[in-house]
């Protein structure tokens, strides 16, 4: 008997302790999002400082290691400058079409997203080249996508990601670009697409991080 009951007692801990988590991670889901986005542009920062060799004699390179320098400096200001950092209008004159130039609008707009401006944030990743395609255009569109949800705008939102879904080979997590769909259907009132979507991602992607917000919102919208 005290066995059973030790035993509903670890059960109930443990739904307790999931529930607390899942409202956590609902409640606080867009700042978890910026932290994430923050950490995933350091280490896009360190996989491109391994992969690529600086070399001062190449033009490409040394534009590279001035963005690179400039975002990090960016970063280290953006708690303690006063009015816009000089940075940002250096980073503008960089950022274009080239290879590495394109880095420019996506540390622009990271930039202003964690400031919560999304209007220029968008702005910046608007201007993103659809070339090639490669993770960092992949991390553009499914930032572009995010904004559009948080601005309301969810038809341009499940346009972008239906259209990133078909793409085959693509280097980037096809779990994340899942979820941000159902999101946009989930809060436009496309109830079930948005639980076909989450059934999906559910399925596919089992040990996905996004598991347990899945599993939640699935009942939450009768699944």
């Amino acid at each position: 008997m005290k066995r059973r009951e030790r035993k509903h007692l670890k059960e109930d801990e443990f739904v307790s302790t999931m529930t607390k988590i899942v409202r956590f991670l609902r409640q606080y889901q867009r700042e978890l999002k910026i932290i994430g986005l923050s950490l995933l542009v350091v280490l896009a920062l360190i996989s491109i400082i391994r992969v690529i060799q600086i070399n001062s004699s190449d033009r490409a390179n040394r534009q590279l290691a001035t963005i690179l320098k400039l975002s990090r400096e960016l970063r280290e200001k953006a708690d303690t400058s006063q009015g816009l950092p000089a940075e940002l209008s250096q980073l503008e004159k960089l950022a274009g079409r080239g290879r590495y130039s394109r880095l420019a609008y996506l540390y622009l707009a990271t930039y202003w997203v964690e400031r919560n401006d999304l209007s220029r944030a968008q702005a910046y990743l608007e201007k993103f080249p659809g070339e090639p395609r490669d993770l960092f255009y992949y991390q553009a569109r499914d930032l572009l996508g995010e904004i559009l949800i948080w601005r309301q705008d969810y038809d341009r939102a499940i346009k972008l990601y239906q259209d990133l879904e078909k793409e085959k080979n693509m280097p980037y997590l096809k779990e994340s670009i899942l979820f941000h769909l159902a999101e946009a259907l989930e809060k436009k009132g496309e109830r079930s697409q948005a639980l076909e979507k989450y059934r999906q991602l559910q399925q596919e992607f089992p040990y996905s991080a996004y598991i347990w917000n899945v599993a939640d919102k699935i009942r939450r919208l009768g699944g």
